[in-house]
């Protein structure tokens, strides 16, 4: 079968290519998916460069996370997904773009039967990640205000329509006019391009120096500090994503500014697991489980049927141009998510 595979550590363009490799099998507890399509993430990015990720790999290897596509085989115990049209994400984040892939059953959901093939590849980690943050963890309230950083991302127009969808208002901040117009579009009131305006001053301007209850930060680096400083008392700082920060946003941060600013930081991780593996959570993993999975689901599926959300795919490529859009998405030319059809 036909994969995009990294074949040695360096950047995308340099070390992607397309091969033929042999089809994986699925095992005890995992389905095995003929992929129709697949998104790109920032994630992979990282490991083509052989960063910090969840689970290392070394090349070669198969790129690719979030999927959309047919269970065609399944292992014990996940036979019932056999000729459902499902969305997941592939075994350890890995081997999603090719023509066929494994999933572990907890990770995989019906996909979305008012969503095209590349709708639905677009649509479980934005959303499912998006909810989570907002609804479970941060308990966003209608009224409310909710600032989203890189509001153009994948992540960000998940982002602002769920805000929007609860009856917050919506702030965002972005990088370019173009991206300015696609948030608007998405019913963000407030658009804040960060390259030219301070959006903490921006953001305590817009809300008479009351600030942000809700701060849904997809960007890291230099956006917490600024963002601690534009938080409501009693607001919620989420840590959701991490793209600016060199160390993939496991440095740390000090905590003072929480401290002095009566502001919680909820933590994040949209994933779903049956069971943790022991050594995993005694570094810390500590995912929520399919039971709440599964009521996330129900609820954005209820949210796709009213069409009150829609992913937003801003481009669809080939697996031949995967490299190239990978770049593009390095370099933040993408708007929303990019998904790589898989003929």
């Amino acid at each position: 079968m036909r994969a995009l595979q990294v074949n040695q550590h360096g950047e995308p363009l340099d070390v992607l290519s397309v091969n033929e490799v042999d089809r994986p099998e699925a095992g005890p507890g995992e389905v095995l998916i003929k992929v129709s399509a697949a998104a790109l993430n920032f994630n992979d990015i990282l490991r083509c460069r052989g960063g910090l990720v969840s689970v290392p790999k070394e090349p070669p290897f198969t790129l690719g996370m979030d999927v959309c596509g047919v269970v065609e085989a399944a292992g014990e115990g996940a036979e019932n997904w056999i000729g459902h049209r499902v969305v997941g994400v592939s075994k350890d984040a890995f081997g999603g773009i090719a023509e066929y892939t494994t999933a572990p059953a907890s990770g995989v959901f019906a996909a979305p039967e008012q969503l095209d093939d590349s709708q639905a590849a677009a649509f479980l980690l934005p959303f499912h990640t998006i909810y989570l943050a907002l609804h479970v963890r941060a308990g966003l309230q209608a009224g409310e205000t909710l600032l989203v950083h890189s509001g153009a991302s994948g992540l960000g127009t998940a982002a602002i329509q769920l805000g929007v969808a609860a009856g917050a208002r919506v702030l965002a901040t972005v990088s370019s006019p173009e991206k300015a117009g696609l948030c608007r579009s998405l019913g963000a009131e407030l658009v804040i391009d960060h390259t030219s305006e301070d959006f903490a001053e921006a953001v305590l301007g817009a809300t008479d120096d009351v600030g942000a209850d809700v701060i849904c930060d997809l960007a890291g680096g230099e956006f917490v500090a600024r963002s601690w400083t534009c938080v409501a008392r009693g607001g919620r700082y989420l840590p959701v994503g991490f793209t600016d920060d060199d160390q993939n946003g496991m440095t740390g941060r000090p905590l003072r500014m929480a401290s002095i600013g009566n502001f919680s930081i909820v933590g994040i991780l949209g994933a779903w697991v049956d069971q943790v593996d022991p050594g995993m959570r005694r570094f810390g993993f500590n995912p929520y489980t399919r039971v709440e999975g599964d009521r996330v689901h129900q609820a954005l599926l209820d949210l796709i049927a009213a069409g009150t959300i829609t992913p937003y795919v801003g481009r669809v490529v080939g697996i031949d141009e995967a490299a190239a859009a990978l770049d593009d998405h390095e370099k933040r030319r993408s708007l929303g998510r990019t998904v790589v059809r898989i003929d």
